[in-house]
């Protein structure tokens, strides 16, 4: 354990923070962050000086998103954008873009759900550090996909922690972390909500004091730790589920285990099956834990939008008959 020694006095001058991260759910804390006045966040230009203040942003760089492939910008990027906070979008985490960034003189790196290795030499530049939110209790679930996996290992607690960021993958000592439970019919977008929600909450907390130096950290117990697998995993064709399983298990057979991996696909890039030669994506299902058997509530087929089990089953009667 370690105690960070305060080098910033938070009633004499602003500690600067600059923002690392890309998806929604990052966007969402990052928006939270700058509006929580309460516990000293503002946006750089403030009259009253905060214990730190967001003054600029790394975030992806822009992708071509959707049929017309339109070039747009990470959700991170967005949230920057309507505050007019300076936005990095480099290529590369180089020497030439550090160099930029250096111009901000930066106290602290925060990095939420960025999905670029920091280099070393970039996680040693702020003066009070380069932290970073996870989502699971780590030493548990390190690596790209620890929401996932949770749901998919029938977990029923997760969480969120605050680290001291280092060059390995998830390693860096603990300052803080927060369970939150896992409910039986969670899926990736649900859990991961609540995780953010608790992620917030804990930053509020926390980034005053960040601020000031002041935290102790734990360095995380080898022994436990355990891996996911990586993004390129997560695809579609990964999420196919055997017709077979699926029918087992609305007999009761494997059912807790089933509706588990169907939620740890949902809802991107969406468990699916095949039957009668349709592809059917399982939007939804529910697990009947008084007959301990697998219900189907919600299905999709290509083109189509959701419609119910009941109503794909109207028109399909020998789907449960069928290999």
């Amino acid at each position: 354990m370690f105690l960070a020694s305060g080098k910033i006095d938070a009633m004499t001058k602003t500690a600067n923070l600059i923002y690392f991260g890309s998806p929604d759910f990052s966007g969402e804390v990052l928006e939270s962050i700058i509006k929580n006045k309460a516990s000293g966040v503002n946006i750089v230009g403030v009259a009253r000086p905060p214990a730190y203040a967001v003054c600029g942003v790394v975030t992806q760089p822009d992708k071509a998103v959707g049929r017309k492939q339109v070039l747009t910008a990470s959700p991170v990027g967005i949230i920057a954008g309507k505050y007019d906070l300076p936005i990095f979008k480099p290529e590369k985490l180089d020497d030439a873009n550090l160099t930029h960034l250096k111009l901000l003189t930066p106290d602290i790196f925060l990095v939420v759900s960025y999905k670029k290795i920091v280099p070393t030499s970039w996680l040693t530049t702020p003066t009070l550090g380069t932290f970073n939110i996870h989502f699971s209790l780590l030493p548990k679930y390190r690596g790209a996909l620890p929401i996932s996996e949770a749901i998919r290992n029938e977990e029923r607690q997760t969480g969120v922690t605050l680290m001291v960021m280092d060059e390995q993958m998830d390693h860096g000592s603990i300052i803080s972390q927060a369970k939150v439970t896992i409910d039986i019919d969670d899926n990736i977008e649900t859990l991961t909500n609540k995780l953010t929600q608790a992620g917030i909450k804990l930053l509020s907390e926390y980034l005053p004091l960040l601020a000031i130096g002041k935290y102790t950290a734990t360095p995380q117990n080898e022994v436990k730790a355990t891996y996911t697998p990586t993004t390129k995993t997560h695809t579609r064709e990964n999420a196919f589920i055997g017709w077979s399983v699926i029918k087992k298990a609305l007999a009761g057979e494997n059912a807790a285990a089933v509706h588990a991996l169907i939620r740890s696909w949902n809802p991107d890039p969406d468990a699916w099956t095949n039957i009668d030669d349709l592809q059917v994506k399982l939007i939804q299902t529910r697990l009947n834990q008084k007959e301990n058997r697998l219900e189907i509530e919600l299905i999709q087929l290509p083109g189509k939008k959701p419609i119910s089990w009941k109503n794909f089953l109207a028109g399909h009667k020998k789907a449960l008959y069928s290999a």
